[in-house]
């Protein structure tokens, strides 16, 4: 009954609403067939939204998943030196995303931000194209980080010992044993991490929203960021209605995706 009334419903009048025209006081003027998505896909404020999106996920996902994975084959063994990195790694989770992001901003704000004093660099950060994105990736990996991180260990530690036992009897060892044994040993896990990154960098809004608010010059407005200005600041409904239809459906066929490859697996 919940899903029903929080879910279904109003995935449907969103479904519905995408092919009609409806006012900002939400009455509905008439029928607009298809003509909602072909304004949004002719909109270049949206497609470049779109090509940032992108950009963020081609640049977030490998370091992303590269550095949770390694982090997790590092301190995979339990030892009492490892929970002092489990303890640093897992510390974001006990912060809200707002505060983090604000002592980010502050990091990362001006010539002289602490960043560039750090490494003795000179980038404006968030007031040029490039480095805005990269600070946002920067951002997007230490948000999933530890969520990933806990999944992945965890992952690890719960492999049957019997069979490492029995490779290393067998002689494998060191890299051998990791990549051969432990590792196919959480693919599912492993992917599982990979779609949830997957997910998070194709709906991020909020970091936008408090670091660098789309700019500068648009080149860090994402899809969702736009679905926001789109909705709750111009109320411009038949954007809001088509691209939440639009995201659902790209949500459905991750899923779909991540099923089929759990079940090929």
């Amino acid at each position: 009954m919940l899903a029903l009334l929080f879910s279904f419903i109003p995935l449907a009048k969103s479904f519905i609403g995408s092919f009609l025209t409806i006012s900002q006081s939400g009455k509905v003027l008439g029928f607009a067939g298809i003509s909602n998505y072909a304004t949004l896909l002719s909109n270049q404020a949206f497609l470049s939204s779109v090509l940032n999106t992108l950009r963020f996920v081609i640049f977030f996902l490998p370091l992303n998943t590269f550095l949770t994975l390694l982090a997790a084959a590092l301190t995979r063994k339990k030892h009492r030196a490892n929970a002092v990195f489990e303890f640093i790694f897992l510390t974001p989770l006990a912060f809200s995303l707002s505060a983090l992001a604000l002592v980010f901003k502050e990091l990362f704000r001006g010539r002289v931000s602490v960043i560039n004093r750090l490494f003795g660099l000179s980038f404006q950060w968030l007031d040029e194209p490039g480095p805005a994105m990269a600070v946002l990736v920067i951002f997007g990996v230490f948000l999933d980080f530890a969520l990933d991180y806990i999944l992945l260990v965890s992952a690890f530690r719960s492999t049957d010992r019997s069979i490492i036992e029995a490779a290393e009897i067998d002689g494998a060892a060191g890299c051998r044993l990791f990549f051969q044994i432990e590792l196919p040993s959480i693919r599912n896990m492993f992917l599982i991490t990979v779609f949830m990154a997957l997910k998070d960098a194709v709906l991020i809004s909020a970091p936008v929203m408090v670091l660098t608010e789309g700019g500068p010059f648009r080149s860090t407005e994402t899809v969702m960021y736009y679905y926001y200005l789109e909705a709750f600041r111009s109320g411009n409904r038949a954007a809001e209605t088509t691209i939440a239809v639009m995201m659902v459906l790209f949500s459905i066929a991750v899923m779909s995706l991540t099923s089929r490859r759990r079940r090929d697996v």
